[in-house]
């Protein structure tokens, strides 16, 4: 049962992690704790499965169990793989960018210095 709920909600909350449980973090970072967060929760479960008795676990319904929390681990896998490999991409593509800019600029107005460090940037580092 609880392999289900926790099945449930990464097919609910995967296109867009609950903002409550990784409010600091940048989105890629939060994504990576919030489903690193839900693989603890499924070995929690399994832990306890591997202490019974081997006739226990040889039964259609610890294999079942098993069955589950196989999906539900390369899920959490791929989901992994796929943030990591879209946050290399946004490096790429946005530190090249903003790195080449210059770090002070002058502004319109007043004509005083200001920096240019694209908040994106900055994301990007954290």
């Amino acid at each position: 049962k609880d392999l289900k709920v926790i099945q449930e909600e990464f097919l609910k909350y995967k296109d867009d992690p609950p903002k409550a449980t990784v409010q600091s973090l940048p989105p890629i970072s939060g994504a990576l704790t919030w489903c690193r967060g839900l693989g603890a929760r499924v070995k929690i479960p399994m832990d306890k499965l591997k202490e019974l008795d081997r006739n226990i676990l040889d039964r259609e319904e610890a294999k079942e169990v098993i069955k589950v929390q196989k999906v539900i681990t390369s899920l959490l896998t791929d989901f992994e793989a796929q943030k990591i490999q879209e946050w290399g991409l946004e490096i790429e593509s946005t530190s090249s960018a903003k790195l080449d800019l210059p770090l002070l600029r002058r502004s319109e107005d007043n004509r005083r210095l200001a920096t240019n460090f694209d908040p994106a940037l900055v994301r990007l580092l954290r």
